[in-house]
């Protein structure tokens, strides 16, 4: 998404002069609006670069202040003031008050036309975001044919770290590494993954009393994470939830390396989580399969029926189960409701 300052960056503004919030600069910018009202504010949803000159703003300078607190506060990207004809440079106390708020204030030439401004701007504004669904297009494509290719969860990690140029870990419920791709230098917290195999205990202990694995299992969406030193994590992430039947069977990070990450990285990884999911659910109807061709050979075998020996010694073999030595049988009463409660509960004791 473009921010303020890559609108400044366009030829069309390079006279323009930036008086006040510039520490706001990295406010996206949805679109450009000319504002022509003094209650302009109370009509704007959040995200507009608005245009507008003093006459089309309150008379009062109390007012006037009121004005720039209530585009800040409405989540406004930034004001464009036209100087040189009603008035030569911005007023004072509206530079104050846009810096106290870190609110983006901007003179700019009233020899400027409005309505090509925000024509350039918003027409550049819809050219990102057309091209931002084609990549997700291009991403959820390739991803799609790599399950229709019966890749597995070290190609899923391996084709986004491809497409995003970003580090990828898919980890289960635990927090224990499934699958990586690493695509340049890694921080404390990424090299105790590598190192141990799982997310390090100190940061899965910080997203949970920071309330952000909470938000997560509540919303089942992505958080962008920024970096936490204190637990290791010197670069950026987005963590994202696998979720299949509305429950979490793991987690997918993208890690920041060598560019910071952005809108296109959010969707691919709702798109790999997605796929995520469509695999370990394919994974859990195998494992389903399984565990009902087990139980019927527990069920013959107790039985003793001598005249299917062969058979059931070739089946037994199958499963790694020697006929020929002791084995203590536990039998485990499943209290939880439905079949999905009981292949969660066998796919997760077959893990351990």
């Amino acid at each position: 998404m473009l921010s303020v300052q890559d609108i400044l960056e366009d030829p069309l503004f390079a006279q323009v002069n930036i008086v006040a919030g510039k520490r706001g600069l990295d406010r996206p910018v949805l679109w450009m609006h000319s504002a022509s009202v003094p209650d302009a504010p109370d009509w704007l949803n959040g995200g507009e670069l608005v245009i507008t000159t003093i006459f089309n703003m309150p008379q009062a300078l109390d007012e006037q202040c009121e004005y720039i607190r209530k585009l800040a506060d409405q989540g406004v990207a930034g004001l464009l003031l036209s100087v040189g004809r009603y008035i030569n440079q911005a007023p004072q106390h509206l530079i104050q008050i846009a810096d106290e708020l870190d609110f983006p204030l901007i003179e700019i030439s009233y020899t400027k036309r409005f309505v090509d401004l925000a024509k350039t701007v918003n027409e550049r504004i819809a050219s990102q975001n057309l091209q931002l669904v084609r990549n997700a297009l291009r991403i959820q494509q390739s991803l799609t044919q790599l399950v229709l290719e019966g890749g597995g969860l070290q190609h899923l990690a391996d084709r986004l770290a491809e497409l995003l140029g970003h580090s990828i870990s898919i980890e289960n419920e635990r927090f224990e590494a499934i699958a990586t791709a690493n695509i340049a230098e890694v921080d404390e917290a990424r090299h105790y993954t590598q190192l141990h195999g799982r997310t390090d205990p100190r940061l899965v202990h910080a997203l949970e009393t920071r309330g952000i694995l909470p938000e997560i299992m509540q919303t089942l969406r992505p958080k962008y994470l920024r970096p936490m030193p204190d637990v290791g994590l010197q670069m950026e992430r987005i963590l994202a939830p696998i979720v299949v039947h509305g429950e979490i069977y793991g987690f997918m990070w993208i890690i920041a390396d060598e560019r910071a990450l952005s809108e296109i990285d959010q969707m691919a990884i709702e798109s790999g989580a997605t796929i995520a999911a469509l695999m370990l659910l394919h994974q859990e109807s195998v494992h389903s399969a399984e565990a009902s061709l087990k139980g019927s050979l527990m069920s013959q075998l107790i039985q003793g029926d001598v005249s299917r020996e062969t058979i059931l010694t070739d089946q037994s073999m199958r499963y790694g189960v020697d006929l020929r030595s002791p084995y203590v049988m536990m039998v485990v009463e499943c209290r939880m409701a439905g079949s999905q409660s009981v292949t969660q509960l066998y796919r997760t004791i077959n893990r351990r």
